[in-house]
């Protein structure tokens, strides 16, 4: 198995002043195709492939990059649009074979929102708060297998509709010259899927920890006590039906 291509990328900036950049960027990838060990195995129409075609993107993507409200805020973001051609995915299916194999199963889309944000407050001495958020829509576009093991609509794996983080930090001088700092934490995700094929997928739940540190320093030395996962939640990070 072969395979040869060009793939591009292209961006252009903006400066609207000495604080804003904005971009645009239009970037294309691939991974390399595969060979499977059960080439030829079948069951009704469908016959396991000897060699697996690359899979192709096509990203899209506007951003931003802002240092705002005197230079105590930084605030950067990008929105993209990426089109997925050919995705390449791995199965287990004991009625074809007792081997994995993989196969170009599906077109997809995804379309999302990515930002963070680093603030400190010039009313406030001492407070740094920062904060990042991520929104996804992801949707299989067309199926290329000729079976139900994949269906048009459905989210893509590991693909939460929301993910978000947010911290304050708070530090203050001390007697004997230490600085004391107290730091609340706080994650949080929404559900997602382990795969798009059908028979293999289970939903991976959602979750939201909260942390909790705080200590002293000095200039050669720091004491910190943390807490992290306050709540003990049981947070899914992965899942493998198989």
């Amino acid at each position: 198995a072969e395979t040869d291509g060009v793939i591009a990328k292209l961006t252009v900036s903006y400066r609207t002043d000495n604080d804003v950049l904005i971009y645009g960027t239009y970037s294309e990838g691939f991974r390399p195709g595969l060979l499977n060990r059960p080439g030829g195995a079948a069951k009704g129409e469908y016959i396991v492939p000897f060699a697996v075609d690359s899979d192709d993107v096509t990203n899209i993507e506007i951003g931003w990059k802002a240092d705002l409200l005197d230079g105590s805020m930084r605030f950067n973001g990008n929105i993209f649009f990426v089109d997925v051609e050919k995705m390449q995915t791995t199965m287990f299916d004991p009625g074809i074979t007792n081997l994995f194999f993989s196969d170009n199963a599906a077109n997809a889309e995804v379309k999302g929102l990515e930002a963070d944000l680093l603030w400190a407050p010039n009313r406030i001495d001492g407070l740094t708060i920062s904060a990042a958020v991520s929104f996804l829509d992801t949707e299989v576009t067309d199926v290329l297998l000729p079976s139900n093991d994949v269906r048009a609509g459905d989210e893509l794996a590991y693909a939460p509709e929301f993910q978000g983080n947010l911290q304050a930090r708070y530090e203050w001088d001390i007697a004997s010259g230490l600085l004391a700092h107290v730091m609340p934490s706080l994650a949080t995700t929404s559900k997602s899927y382990s795969d798009i094929i059908r028979m293999n997928r289970d939903e991976i739940g959602s979750w939201t920890m909260l942390g909790l540190s705080a200590g002293v320093s000095s200039d050669t030395w720091t004491a910190e006590l943390y807490v992290d996962n306050l709540t003990d939640e049981r947070a899914e990070i992965a899942r493998n039906f198989v």
